[in-house]
This record gives structure tokens, sequence and C-alpha cells, in this order.
């Protein structure tokens, strides 16, 4: 194993994107419904649109700097920063983010916080801020925790954003700071959590089976099922970085069912037929979702916008060089 690791052939942790041999040994029909899924939804996607006569809204989109600063940020209408600004949950280093942040020329901007920044969780502040007093001017910042807002923008057009920032238990050192917004998988706080009428729903965590290495949360997951906002924007799971459009159809349910299951490894998994059918299953949507799709409905469709919009480059502690995210609606 540590052989093929340095080699390059296999991830050395689950935060890291797993490779070909990772699912051949794992669970190979489960890696292969991962591909095609994903092939049939390149397939069926097509450029997000503004309403007919209306000024479009450009979004930008950033998650995880961990106390960077990241140049050449597009301009746009509206900057969204999904959480983890820091890396001590100090209110000095968020601070210098949010004048970071606030310094660029966007008309709104908001921001939630990812489980390292500690500070707006008042009970687990550092000593050093709970003995100084030490605070954070937010500036023009809309900061979002557990609640929504509603912003204006050309034409009279208006966007409906719901922030949270609770992640699935990770973990992490012996510092109370890493402990922040962290729930076990028997406790669910999406529950009927966000508002029917949200545009725009901005998390920490990545929902279950997207853009999350399956890492990401399984009550979330039902919650967007359930509300299905217009976009759906969050990092955390640094790796995960990318844009995806998901279809809430019978192709969908079926992908989200199979990768669910457990990896058995490589004997089991080709032997189960289970297995088999979920090929067939995702297949058999997938085609038909695509032929809908495009014949009957002319390429609209009932879907969101999922982002995972990390600016790390995977688990180097680095920057990617890649540019932030943005969408325009």
């Amino acid at each position: 194993m540590g052989l093929l690791v340095k080699l390059g052939l296999r991830r050395p942790i689950i935060w890291e994107s797993p490779t070909i041999l990772d699912w051949l040994l794992e669970a190979p029909l489960q890696g292969l419904i991962f591909y095609m899924y994903h092939i049939i939804l390149w397939l069926r996607s097509n450029r997000t649109k503004p309403p007919r006569g209306k000024h479009p809204i450009k979004i930008v989109c950033l998650s995880d700097t961990h106390e960077s600063i990241v140049q050449n940020v597009p301009n746009g209408d509206l900057l969204i920063h999904c959480g983890d600004l820091v890396n001590d949950g100090k209110a000095a280093s968020i601070q210098k983010q949010i004048d970071w942040l606030a310094s660029l020329p966007h008309q709104h901007k908001i921001v939630i916080c990812g489980n390292h920044d500690s500070w707006f969780d008042i009970n687990s502040r550092t000593e050093e801020d709970k003995l100084n007093g030490n605070s954070v001017d937010m500036r023009t910042i809309h900061y979002l925790e557990h609640r929504s807002i509603t912003l204006d923008f050309q034409d009279g057009r208006k966007l409906n954003i719901y922030g949270a920032p609770d992640i699935p238990e990770c973990g992490g050192p012996d510092n109370a700071y890493y402990y922040r917004f962290q729930y076990t998988s028997y406790q669910n706080p999406w529950e009927d959590a966000v508002p029917i009428d949200t545009d725009i729903l901005v998390t920490h965590t990545p929902p279950k089976h997207h853009l999350d290495l399956s890492l990401g949360c399984p009550h979330l997951l039902r919650e967007i099922w359930r509300k299905k906002p217009k976009v759906h924007m969050f990092g955390h799971v640094h790796c995960g970085r990318g844009f995806q459009h998901v279809f809430w159809d019978e192709c969908q349910k079926q992908y989200e069912r199979a990768m669910s299951r457990p990896k058995p490894g490589l004997f089991y998994n080709v032997l189960d037929y289970r297995a088999w059918l979920d090929v067939y299953s995702v297949l058999y949507y997938g085609v038909i979702s695509i032929l809908w799709h495009w014949l009957f409905l002319g390429g609209v469709a009932n879907r969101s916008i999922l982002i995972n919009a990390g600016m790390q480059n995977g688990t180097s502690g680095k920057l990617t060089k890649k540019s932030p995210i943005t969408i325009t609606i």
C-alpha cells in the first residue's frame, strides 16, 4: 500500500480524490457508475441563462481560503464565501480576510463560517480573544448563520439567500476550535431548515455524493431534494472543487442509491448482482433523461447548480492556480 501511494497509484487519505486503482480495488462497478453518471450530466448540461429581458446576475464563489488572499478575483454582482476563511479561528486572522473581501468591488458580499472559523461561535473563541474581548468588524459584508437575506439587483431582480455553517463530524487536532459547528451522524440540523423560497443555499459542507468525495452530508442531500434551490454552493472538501448541474429525477435517485452502498472490494463487488442492477438502472434512466431533455424539453429541465467553491490546491495547503468559479443567472 505504501509503495502504491508513493507511486501515485493510490490516494494516501480519504480527503484526496480516488485513483482508478482505488476504484478498481474497492468497488469497480461503483467507479463505473461514478464516471458514467458524470458523462450523463455533461451530455444534459447547458449554460444557465437569466430571465428573458432581465439583467444577468454574476456570482463569484469562494471557499476555504484559509488565511490566503486570492489574486485577480473576477468582478461581479455578488461575492459569496462558503467558510474556512482562516486556520486558527482567531479574530485578528478573520479580520484580515474580512478586510480583503470588503475591499473587492462587488455590489453585495456574503460570508458564512467554516469549522476553522471558531470566533463566530461565542463558546469556542480562543482564550486570547476571550481575555482581550477581540471582535470582528464585518464592514459591508453580510454574515449568515442559520438565517436568510434578500438582496436587490438591477431590473428589480431579487435573490433569497440562506446560509449555515454546520458540517458532519470530522474531528481534528486537540484544539477546540476545530470542532465548531459539527454534528454526529445521529443528529440532523437540516430537517426543514432551509426556507422554501431559497434561491441560493450557502453551506460549508457539501451534500452527500456531489462534489464531496462521499464525505458530504446525507441529511443535507435530503433537504435539497425537498427544497431544490436554484444554486447550492459549499466547500470544506478541497479536492471536490467543481461545478455540477443536478436534475431532480430518477437517474439522480439511482446514482445516489448506488453510491450509498458500501465498498466491498473487487471480488464481492463484481459478484454482487445488485451492483450490476445499479449500473443498468443509472445507464437506462440516464439515456432516457438525455433523450427527454433534448428531444422533448429542448434543453430545459428542473435542475439546480451545485458548486464546490474551494480555493485550495487539494490537501497541499496552498491556493489553487485556478480562478474562482463564477456563474451567471
